[in-house]
């Protein structure tokens, strides 16, 4: 018998959204937690469900880590895990109806008014949890700043799609977080609030219909003209178009006859921030841009607009030459 790594359930998404059904084996419930940490609430709570697929999002690649060994020490396969912002990428990863509960265990309440928009009360999240969301199903957040839960209750009650919201005050849970025990010990009350979806909502999605299937991106543009003799020009260079936005760093050659570079791109939406490769090559005279096949990333509507503006420097480039 093979001995689980728990890598096996760390997820790399390819084609959105992601088909739970396929990933749960038929099991016939579903749950998302968001911000799982260290993971040990996590694999309590699905070794103690195993009739539910429960999905964990983490934007920290040493928490993922940490789940994924944990994972394997239990020997769970109903817990799949994967690493990125949740606040932009929820409504991505997931199609309407998809959660029977979506939990959220002491997420950092952003308490400064700049961040405001990092809150769950942000429209932004709350949209996207009330399309993944399933009608009739349960959100749970748990904190321990009773302020953060009330405003989320003011925020979910007003919501078109939301009913019955409520907040407890002193929780005490069978199942708990390294947090919650150390708040518990030093007094502090521990704040739930819940509040049920009542009727369906949908939002737009922007990167769905692409698919790493094939081991190559489907976004590319040619130039229509020759790679131009250097490219420290594009060093620093930066756009944005919305909330979209988009820095080229350091080129590198990527193979010995010149015909191949890779530019090291930073792209951010609305706070969402990816690190990746847009890849350069000719020929024929033409060249084509497109991200690299070996970074995954998401195809956000930055790095679609980065693809756009790198072809044009390119040409503008090529033409002065």
């Amino acid at each position: 018998m093979t001995k689980m790594t728990g890598y096996e359930n760390v997820l790399s998404p390819r084609g959105l959204p992601l088909n739970l059904r396929r990933l749960s084996g038929e099991l016939p419930k579903a749950a998302l937690e968001i911000g799982f940490g260290n993971g040990e609430y996590t694999v309590k709570w699905a070794a103690a469900n195993p009739d539910t697929l429960l999905m964990g999002v983490e934007v920290s690649f040493a928490s993922l880590t940490r789940c994924a060994r944990r994972i394997a020490e239990m020997g769970l396969s109903n817990l799949k895990v994967i690493c990125v912002d949740a606040r932009f990428m929820m409504k991505e990863l997931f199609a309407d109806e998809a959660f029977d509960q979506v939990m959220m265990n002491f997420p950092c309440p952003w308490p400064k008014t700049r961040h405001a928009k990092r809150r769950v009360t942000a429209r932004v999240f709350t949209d996207g949890l009330a399309a993944v969301l399933k009608t009739g199903g349960l959100f749970e957040l748990v904190t321990d700043e009773g302020w953060y839960a009330e405003e989320a209750f003011e925020t979910l009650s007003r919501h078109e799609a939301f009913a019955s919201a409520a907040v407890e005050v002193g929780v005490s849970r069978s199942v708990t977080t390294k947090y919650e025990r150390k708040w518990l010990a030093m007094g502090k009350d521990i704040t739930r609030l819940t509040a049920v979806k009542a009727k369906k909502f949908t939002v737009d999605r922007e990167t769905w219909g692409f698919d790493w299937s094939e081991g190559d991106m489907p976004l590319h543009m040619k130039t229509g003209k020759p790679a131009p003799d250097g490219f420290a020009f594009l060093r620093g260079e930066s756009g944005a178009r919305g909330e979209a936005r988009w820095v080229f760093k350091e080129c590198y050659a990527a193979s010995e006859n010149g015909k191949k570079f890779l530019v090291e791109t930073v792209s951010t939406d609305d706070g969402f921030e990816q690190r990746y490769y847009l890849q350069v090559s000719e020929r024929g005279g033409d060249s084509l841009v497109k991200p690299d096949s070996a970074t995954r990333i998401f195809l956000t509507p930055s790095v679609r607009f980065a693809v756009e503006d790198l072809a044009r420097r390119l040409a503008d480039a090529a033409s002065r030459s």
